[in-house]
């Protein structure tokens, strides 16, 4: 008698990642608190400002390795290498360049979207994704940080 079984695996999802965001978020790190607008542009390059606190109006731009800074007529520039790795602009370059790598990320359906899992400078992250694709929140635990994204 020949028996056939089937093996059971959990299913790792896929859905379409966003590859351009234009979103309000609020970001709170431990304590601290303020909102800003999140722009992500197709080549992966992020750029955050901050539309909150006495910092309203300063724009970073990351884009894997330098760290602009433009507020008012300043500009700067920096290695971004040694920079605080709670940048907003800094944490979603990373947590995107994670999620669109083959087997950095692993990706799961939820009751309202989508979930990600996955480790970038900064800690273990979860990215959720809402059932349309769009992203909702970014926590990453272990550094009390979260980004609601509002829109």
């Amino acid at each position: 008698m020949l028996v056939i079984f089937t093996g059971c695996q959990m299913k790792i999802y896929t859905p379409e990642i966003p590859l351009t965001l234009d979103e309000n978020v609020k970001v709170v790190s431990g304590d601290y608190s303020y909102t800003c607008k999140i722009r992500k542009s197709e080549s992966n390059e992020v750029q955050a400002e901050i539309t909150s606190t006495s910092a309203k109006g300063l724009v970073m731009q990351y884009d894997g390795s330098t760290l602009d800074f433009t507020y008012c007529d300043y500009s700067y520039s920096i290695d971004a290498e040694n920079f605080e790795r709670k940048n907003p602009a800094i944490v979603v370059y990373e947590v995107f360049e994670c999620v669109n790598s083959p087997d950095s990320a692993k990706g799961f359906k939820t009751d309202n979207g989508y979930k990600y899992e996955g480790k970038i400078s900064l800690g273990n992250f979860t990215l959720y994704l809402r059932d349309d694709s769009s992203v909702s929140l970014i926590t990453v635990k272990s550094a009390g940080f979260v980004m609601e994204f509002t829109d």
